[in-house]
């Protein structure tokens, strides 16, 4: 008996052999057409990330100091601002101080000027009213007489009468 009847529980060496050997060129294939050019891709993909987050935080920190610049830059123009309304309102002051002390000057003038019109004018119209009384009274005494009277006599007269009048007035 030449020929063996195999059994199916028999372990055939060649058999395994060639299993493992066509197992190894299979995955050797794998390996060397799928496994290395996905890692590759990966590996890439992971180089990408990786430079990507770091540009991301250099432009967060870039971001960060553009930041704090503004918030220096819009503080050191708010102090700035403060100063120039406080300088503002300080010339303005002045200023205002000095536009109501002229105006209270001229107003001052203008008031003597015309405290001493009036008081011009006031002499002006007693004077005026002082002759036109001592005319009045002279021409009632000539016509009620009936002949003209010594003027010089009667205005010296009739001018003391009207003062002692205006005085009570």
């Amino acid at each position: 008996k030449l020929y063996k009847k195999e059994s199916i529980m028999d372990i055939q060496l060649p058999q395994i052999i060639f299993q493992l050997i066509n197992f190894g060129v299979v995955f050797g294939a794998l390996v060397y057409l799928l496994y290395k050019p996905t890692q590759k891709i990966l590996d890439a993909r992971v180089k990408r990330v990786a430079a990507s987050l770091k540009e991301v935080d250099r432009i967060e920190a870039e971001k960060e100091k553009i930041q704090a610049l503004k918030t220096k830059t819009k503080r050191t123009a708010d102090k700035e601002a403060a100063v120039i309304l406080e300088k503002a309102q300080k010339t303005a002051n002045s200023k205002k101080q000095e536009l109501v002390a002229k105006t209270k000057e001229s107003l001052q003038e203008e008031m003597k000027k015309a405290q001493a019109s009036w008081k011009q004018e006031k002499k002006q119209l007693i004077s005026d009213s002082k002759k036109q009384m001592v005319d009045a009274v002279v021409e009632v005494s000539s016509i009620v007489l009936g002949k003209k009277i010594d003027s010089k006599t009667d205005e010296k007269l009739i001018s003391k009468s009207l003062e002692e009048v205006l005085q009570n007035i």
